[in-house]
């Protein structure tokens, strides 16, 4: 199978779990797929007494398979480190050989699809964590800048977010305080400004930890499809296949 042929692979969060991505990167290959883009908190560059481990034998197992992995920033992301990466010619920053980086509001193409990331979203459980070290306040969140830098370059075939568009339906299982809910809300509100006005017809998008997928619709007729993917160790939601064309087709990657 020729790479204009094969499938994509899109996956949620993998939150560092090395036995998932291998599980993962495994299936993706056996279905053809030579690339896989991750909606963030992948767990790269993490900081600690084992920085570069989960990396380096994340590279080489896609290494062994002939594989590539791009991915665009969570909220559970070292950004300090991601946003002192340099750019490559194609929108890329290098992590690894076989790892990429998609910055914020950067583009890319893949197999001749417009591939744009709005990574990025607020920590709801910053009070657990330590900043500089697991928590990176005040550049973790979409900002508005980001979005019109986005929106200035013009269209996409695909929008890789981290959080969702505010108008999918959405509710945490958890008990917030309305501050943080409030907080969490305004990256929604920038990531649906985008999509807005940029209308894509693909929106993948992680963080919630479930598996959702919802149509939005514009005011042109036209439409956005949204799929919210489900977190490491989820069987069906956690990837999907996608194949290029005028109108992508999407189905479960299962992962096992």
């Amino acid at each position: 199978m020729d790479d204009a042929a094969a499938p994509i692979v899109i996956a949620g969060d993998l939150h560092g779990n090395l036995q998932w991505a291998r599980m993962l990167i495994r299936c993706a290959r056996t279905a053809g797929a030579r690339t896989i883009l991750q909606v963030g908190d992948l767990g790269v560059l993490w900081p600690g007494r084992d920085k570069g481990r989960f990396d380096a034998k994340l590279d080489k197992y896609l290494g062994g398979f002939g594989m590539d992995l791009v991915f665009i920033d969570g909220n559970h992301d070292n950004h300090r480190e991601l946003r002192q990466l340099d750019v490559d010619a194609d929108g890329l920053a290098r992590v690894r050989d076989r790892i990429k980086y998609l910055p914020r509001a950067g583009r890319t193409t893949v197999q001749g699809l417009r591939i744009g990331g709005l990574g990025g979203a607020f920590s709801i459980d910053y009070k657990w964590r330590k900043a500089g070290v697991s928590w990176w306040p005040g550049i973790e969140e979409v900002e508005a800048e980001d979005v019109e830098r986005l929106v200035a370059a013009g269209p996409l075939d695909i929008l890789l977010t981290h959080d969702a568009p505010a108008a999918v339906h959405l509710k945490s299982e958890l008990e917030l305080p309305e501050g943080t809910i409030a907080r969490a809300q305004l990256s929604r509100d920038l990531l649906q400004r985008a999509v807005d006005h940029i209308r894509p017809a693909n929106v993948f998008s992680g963080h919630w930890h479930v598996r959702r997928i919802e149509a939005l619709h514009h005011e042109d007729g036209s439409e956005s499809r949204v799929d919210v993917l489900n977190m490491d160790g989820s069987a069906a939601g956690n990837a999907v296949l996608v194949w290029p064309g005028e109108c992508l087709k999407i189905e479960p990657l299962s992962v096992r």
